[in-house]
């Protein structure tokens, strides 16, 4: 049912993108020549012209690309937008009617359920000035506990013998000093790089940073095993998660499950979503 879904828009990307690359040839103008004027990636523009954009990138990026690209040809843009992603219907919800159900009778209470609701009211009071007598009686004993001890005298203490100073010279025990505790809690330690393999799954825009500086953002083709080394930190900045496999200095990491663009800042503390 999902490829039968799919394919009226594979149709119409694919019509679109002949357009593009007709408006394109019709100025004669090449690939990198579109490239260096949208900064587009060629990769991005050639699945644009053949139609399977939305194979390597999600909705919000082939939107935002094919926009940038009709601009660049003078082409309509709010029309061809409107057309490769048209609106989608409205689903309308009736809700069933509701049933009245009839009031209910009036029920007779008999002698028995009375009898029951008379001895539990009952207990209730019982218990009730139980724990209020037994509160009170409990608060003055108490009272008068502190009273009687506070009438009593005070005995004496007995006065301390005065210590007598020894002739000896009593020795220090030297404590060995002890180091601080160091405030730092890196998985990873100072003097190991780190070390990150990227496995490509299947194509995916991946935008990298190292130690603060950009490294590149482009899109990685499949099968494509990199590995970035660091000294301080990695940000990766990724269209989906199931194009990837990760694993830090030989430990694997856990992606998010949902299909939408994330960013991953990798430091010696640790791996977290930005």
């Amino acid at each position: 049912m999902e490829d039968n879904a799919r394919e009226p828009r594979r149709q119409v990307a694919v019509f679109i993108g002949k357009r593009l690359r007709e408006a394109r040839e019709k100025k004669s103008l090449t690939i990198d020549q579109i490239q260096k004027q949208t900064k587009i990636h060629s990769t991005v523009l050639i699945a644009l012209e053949e139609g399977r954009a939305d194979e390597i990138l999600p909705e919000t990026y082939v939107r935002s690309f094919l926009k940038k690209y009709t601009q660049a040809l003078g082409l309509p843009v709010g029309d061809i937008v409107k057309e490769y992603f048209p609106p989608r219907p409205e689903h309308v919800f009736v809700a069933d009617p509701i049933k009245e159900s009839p009031l209910p009778k009036e029920t007779k209470i008999g002698p028995k359920a009375l009898y029951i609701t008379g001895i539990t009211v009952a207990a209730i009071m019982v218990l009730f000035v139980v724990f209020t007598v037994g509160g009170r009686i409990i608060t003055s004993f108490t009272k008068a506990k502190s009273n009687t001890q506070r009438s009593q005298p005070a005995a004496k203490v007995p006065a301390k013998k005065k210590a007598v100073k020894s002739t000896t010279p009593v020795q220090k025990k030297r404590t060995a000093p002890t180091k601080a505790n160091s405030k730092s809690k890196d998985i990873i330690p100072r003097n190991v790089p780190l070390s990150l393999v990227i496995k490509v799954k299947e194509p995916v825009l991946v935008k990298l940073t190292k130690d603060g500086v950009r490294i590149f953002a482009t899109v990685l083709s499949k099968g494509l095993v990199e590995t970035i080394t660091a000294k301080e930190s990695i940000e990766l900045e990724i269209s989906k998660a199931r194009a990837l496999e990760l694993a830090l200095n030989g430990r694997q990491i856990a992606l998010p499950t949902k299909n939408k663009i994330f960013t991953l800042v990798i430091t010696r503390k640790g791996v977290k979503l930005k």
